[in-house]
């Protein structure tokens, strides 16, 4: 008898630990998913899907007859984009700094959803210098200084990529017998106090805001391997190097900076079973996803 009180006492113990997270949602209604991010340099591209239920197995299905237009802030429209393809529709509009977009996409069978943002300014990118950094354990890098210039009428959001050229090289005999160029986009060690990502200090992306110097200039820091490798073996050579560096600086709007971030978030916390659940950031009324703008700056090495 002493076993079995110990027994359903451990079992209680478990049960009044565990936690339970309600779901709040409709499992049986899926809704229109949107994902389109707007810059200057290209015409609207808006890509339309439906959600799935939770207890769904069905994979995400495309929305080809969706009628998805754009308006200006007085409600007027801009125009109604053509599907391409895969979920796709597309217009002939470029869209023009600090202009607020408003975007509704119908369909007889979802319920219509609605969205707005603007296109942030270009930012000033005012000098980029490097440096090379020795490292026989972990690899050389490239510590990349880029100075730009953050204005000071608003808070603004900043998201950076870097991405590099390389060059793979067999010569035998002479003879170039291989030999390829790819563009990668470059792993970064975001060192500066303005990033905040937390964890791994590896990331394909930054994303930072203007807190610490609004209205100033910024010299931002980070580090990107230094790929040149290169050997002599019987009867061959061969070579692996980076050729070029491009640096894009994002100048994004508040409402892509919160889907991004909570984002990584959500990304890093998958598969845990200790980490906090994560609700991905969406700017679309009655239905998910992000509508923002991203205004790109680039700068080559």
């Amino acid at each position: 008898m002493k076993k079995l009180f110990l027994l359903l006492s451990i079992s209680l113990v478990y049960i009044s630990c565990e936690k339970v997270i309600p779901f709040e949602g409709d499992v049986n209604i899926p809704k229109l998913v949107i994902n389109s991010i707007f810059q200057s340099d290209s015409t609207f591209k808006v890509h339309v899907s439906s959600s799935r239920s939770v207890i769904d197995t069905a994979s995400f299905q495309n929305i080809e007859d969706a009628i998805v237009t754009i308006k200006d802030d007085n409600g007027s429209t801009i125009e109604t984009l053509n599907y391409v393809e895969n979920g796709f529709h597309i217009g002939q509009t470029f869209p023009q700094e600090n202009q607020t977009y408003n975007l509704e996409v119908t369909h007889p069978n979802y319920t219509n959803v609605t969205s707005s943002d603007s296109l942030p300014s270009p930012i000033i990118i005012n000098s980029i210098d490097t440096s090379t950094i020795v490292d026989p354990i972990n690899g050389d890098r490239l510590q990349i200084t880029l100075d730009f210039e953050d204005p000071e009428s608003a808070q603004n959001y900043y998201l950076i990529e870097t991405y590099s050229v390389n060059e793979y090289l067999v010569i035998k005999n002479s003879d170039t017998t291989e030999y390829e160029l790819d563009t990668i986009k470059q792993f970064m060690i975001l060192t500066d106090e303005v990033f905040q990502n937390g964890g791994s200090p590896f990331r394909l992306q930054g994303l930072f805001n203007d807190l610490l110097f609004n209205g100033q200039n910024k010299a931002l820091e980070l580090e990107i391997p230094y790929d040149n490798f290169s050997g002599i073996e019987v009867g061959y050579e061969w070579s692996y190097k980076t050729l070029s560096v491009r640096v894009y600086l994002h100048n994004i709007s508040k409402s892509y900076y919160y889907y991004r971030t909570s984002l990584e978030l959500y990304q890093s916390a998958s598969g845990n079973p200790f980490a906090q659940p994560v609700q991905v950031y969406s700017n679309i009324e009655n239905g998910f996803g992000v509508f923002a703008g991203s205004q790109i700056s680039y700068f080559d090495l």
